[in-house]
């Protein structure tokens, strides 16, 4: 191959005469109408280049193969790539194509943000090409800040999860309708919901066999350590930033607090209190680590009180944490708070005289209240329904809910000037709604 124009040319001959693997559907939506740039990002491993032969799928529904362009820019043959190399790439395109020049063009980049400054190519492009462009890339390397930083608003970033349960059925070949709760087929739903509390959401371990579930996700993990965190963030203090990953890993659904957590450690240990702070945020840049803030209208008051811990997968904590036999209930709380973040919430929780797991805002108001509790019995239900309805009555809200393991009732309680309703539901069905 003589020089880098004539390997695009090859890259993008060889996708357009590809068989697409057998594609399972996400729930992924994108917007029809736009002539935005669009980003997908999320964690590495969680289906971002499959999301891409879909939507490709569904375009050639519309448009021909030869309007469509892949580059995977992880690609070997690609090597060494610079930006310079990225002009020929639409010369080779109309090269191949010349009667495509005044047609739109849908250009797919995977994993571009390994080549130095490629924003200004996608920026050149996208002003002067008539062409649709929609790119991904590990949260590490292409944060949706950075990306509309780098893009100038020209984008839309669309964050990809570990799959829903309504995605992992899919792909476990269940099909649900919306009567399936009073047929034998819950059965096989409620089994196959333990599976995906203990494993989790990511694509490949949902299809792996299940004795060698949890040696992919350390795998994953091993990847998230290396690559997504000590090369990108020059993390020198590797002991450290293990131990504070396993013992968030641990403690998900708990309250933490920064300066209690830095305060205990020995002195052995301790780091300098930026350091600390600085890998707390990069956890958070990554997506692996999420802390959730108590509601308030004072920022000032979220900012200095405790904040509840959760994992982007409940099969990537599983495989590095510590587990206890109280985890259940832990799990299925983060199990909870991945949908409300994938449904696109903005969430917290709540505290008073008693506290309520999730308080989930819209534009300037609360307009729902979430409990999760693994069982709901005698010794937890006064505790349980009193958070709830303490929010509710705050945020004058007529309905609650309650999510456990297996629970299904309405509860109506009188408060000091009205009554409201309570919905228990399993977490199992809540997922499916």
């Amino acid at each position: 191959m003589e020089n880098k124009k004539d390997i695009f040319k090859l890259l993008i001959k060889e996708f357009q005469e590809l068989k697409l693997p057998e594609i399972k559907e996400r729930d992924l939506k994108l917007p029809e109408n736009t002539n935005k740039i669009i980003t997908i990002s999320g964690p590495r491993r969680v289906g971002k280049t499959y999301y891409f032969y879909q939507l490709i799928q569904n375009f050639k529904e519309k448009i021909p193969i030869e309007r469509i362009v892949y580059i995977n820019f992880e690609d070997d043959r690609l090597f060494p790539l610079k930006l310079e190399d990225l002009n020929t790439l639409i010369e080779a395109y109309f090269e191949l194509y010349p009667e495509n020049k005044n047609k739109e063009i849908y250009l797919f980049f995977d994993e571009i943000q390994n080549i130095k400054n490629w924003e200004l190519f996608v920026r050149r492009i996208y002003d002067k090409e008539k062409v649709k462009i929609f790119i991904t890339g590990s949260s590490s390397k292409l944060l949706s800040r950075e990306i509309a930083t780098s893009l100038r608003g020209r984008t839309l970033n669309y964050e990809l999860y570990p799959l829903s349960f309504k995605e992992f059925l899919l792909f476990k070949n269940v099909k649900i309708d919306k009567n399936f709760i009073y047929t034998a087929r819950r059965f096989q739903v409620k089994k196959l919901f333990e599976e995906y509390l203990v494993f989790g959401g990511f694509p490949e371990v949902v299809l792996e066999k299940e004795n060698l579930k949890l040696a992919l996700l350390k795998n994953y993990y091993d990847l998230t350590i290396y690559r997504d965190l000590v090369e990108r963030f020059s993390v020198r203090n590797l002991d450290f930033l293990k131990l504070l990953i396993k013992y968030l890993l641990t403690n998900i659904s708990n309250l933490f607090s920064g300066n209690a957590f830095y305060r205990s450690l020995e002195k052995s240990l301790k780091p300098a209190r930026e350091t600390f702070l600085e890998y707390l945020s990069y956890l958070e840049e990554i997506e692996l680590i999420f802390f959730v803030p108590l509601f308030s209208y004072s920022l000032k008051v979220q900012q200095v009180n405790p904040k509840k811990i959760y994992a982007i997968d409940n099969g990537l904590r599983n495989a590095v944490s510590f587990i206890f036999s109280q985890d259940y209930g832990r799990l299925l709380e983060n199990l909870v708070f991945i949908e409300l973040k994938r449904r696109g919430n903005e969430v917290y929780y709540y505290k008073g005289k008693r506290e309520c797991d999730f308080l989930i805002k819209k534009g300037s108001k609360i307009f729902q209240a979430i409990q999760v509790v693994e069982n709901l019995n005698k010794e937890n239900m006064e505790r349980e329904i009193e958070g709830l309805t303490e929010a509710m009555e705050k945020f004058n809200l007529n309905q609650g809910f309650i999510l456990t393991k297996d629970d299904e009732r309405e509860i109506k309680v009188k408060l000091k000037k009205k009554i409201v309703k309570i919905k228990t539901i399993p977490i199992w069905n809540w997922l499916l709604i």
